[in-house]
């Protein structure tokens, strides 16, 4: 069985040789750290740990983004920080002594009126050059594959948050409704158009991931009543195509504490939650037990347990493998690995669960 073979009958609940593995490394400071502890310098992490899925690397490369994008610059530097006017238009600053996984601090969002919406609007046009790839059309047939090929297919929260910040935002969907509900028309046309173009060219896709990035600590960053009423629309659309083109697994990226949000998503067939992050209270054990095969997971172990002992690692893995003995779950971090876990309990989590999987 093969790796795309394996994703697919994990995440569907079927019958894979062995339950598909995969992770994600992020940061540029854990790979420093590995190599100095023993992994091999500039090794492939997805072949080196046998992964059978990455979503990051085999995927459609679309690009959603505004384009085109502005050159970044340089605004200021210091001995300690440099602030940046990123391409799309953000400022942030970033401190040069501490790497991701710090967080820059935003000093300024892309949008801050209605007028520079209707300059930026503009460069969400999916006609704009650079959206697809130009070998689009050549790309592989399903049952050519070895692995599992899919598409970051938007989101409807967690982008304009990017365009506005938080605060800003939270207020328009109470000053400026009118406003809120444009945007999400655009989106929804920028990325449906995009959507169908890949699929009108003929790409059997495995996996569509929507982002949304849209929670913190203790809940969403906007009242469910509020995400029902202007985001839903937007998945319901999309999510009309994703059925037509028969996409086997859908999932969703967030960040935080979106339990009271997961109940939307799962009626719309939008059933791989993913990180599960831990630290907002997100629990794959919990939310199997409660949604039972409805749902289905791609992340969901503390990172914070993978720095501690291996007594840590095991009473944190070994409850959430049973929980979802039944499949459905892609055991890995609930986000990047930060650089506080070391090669050896990397290697020590990954081989529990070989082990325990047989």
């Amino acid at each position: 069985m093969n790796s795309r073979e394996r994703f697919l009958k994990t995440m569907t609940f079927s019958a894979p040789d062995r339950p598909a593995c995969a992770d994600y490394h992020y940061y540029d400071s854990t790979r420093e750290r590995w190599e100095r502890e023993g992994l091999p310098k500039g090794a492939d992490l997805d072949e080196y740990f046998g992964y059978d899925f990455n979503p990051f690397r085999w995927q459609v490369q679309a690009d959603i983004g505004a384009l085109p994008r502005q050159k970044a610059e340089v605004l200021e530097e210091t001995g300690d920080y440099k602030v940046i006017r990123e391409g799309d238009g953000q400022v942030v600053r970033i401190l040069k002594n501490e790497p991701p996984p710090a967080m820059p601090q935003w000093l300024r969002y892309p949008l801050a009126s209605r007028e520079d919406w209707g300059a930026f609007k503009r460069r969400l046009d999916p006609d704009r050059p650079g959206r697809l790839p130009p070998d689009l059309g050549r790309l592989p047939p399903a049952a050519q594959r070895s692995r599992p090929l899919g598409l970051w297919a938007g989101g409807a929260y967690g982008y304009m948050r990017n365009w506005w910040g938080v605060e800003q935002l939270s207020l328009l969907f109470y000053d400026d409704p009118a406003l809120i509900e444009e945007m999400m028309e655009v989106q929804t046309h920028l990325y449906a158009t995009i959507f169908d173009r890949v699929i009108a060219a003929r790409v059997e896709l495995d996996w569509v991931m929507f982002w949304e990035d849209m929670a913190y600590k203790t809940g969403p960053l906007v009242s469910p009543d509020l995400y029902r009423r202007f985001c839903m629309p937007f998945y319901r659309t999309m999510m009309e195509r994703v059925r037509r083109a028969g996409v086997p697994v859908v999932m969703l990226d967030s960040d935080g504490c979106i339990e009271s949000l997961i109940p939307f998503w799962l009626d719309e067939g939008i059933f791989v939650m993913h990180p599960m992050e831990v630290a907002s209270g997100m629990d794959v054990a919990a939310a199997r037990r409660r949604y039972g095969r409805r749902i289905a997971f791609f992340g969901g172990i503390d990172k914070r347990a993978l720095a501690g002992t291996r007594d840590d690692i095991r009473r944190e893995v070994l409850p959430k493998l049973k929980a979802c003995a039944d499949g459905g779950f892609i055991a890995a971090c609930d986000h990047a690995i930060p650089p506080d876990v070391s090669f050896d309990n990397f290697r020590y989590f990954r081989d529990l669960i070989r082990e325990w999987r047989g």
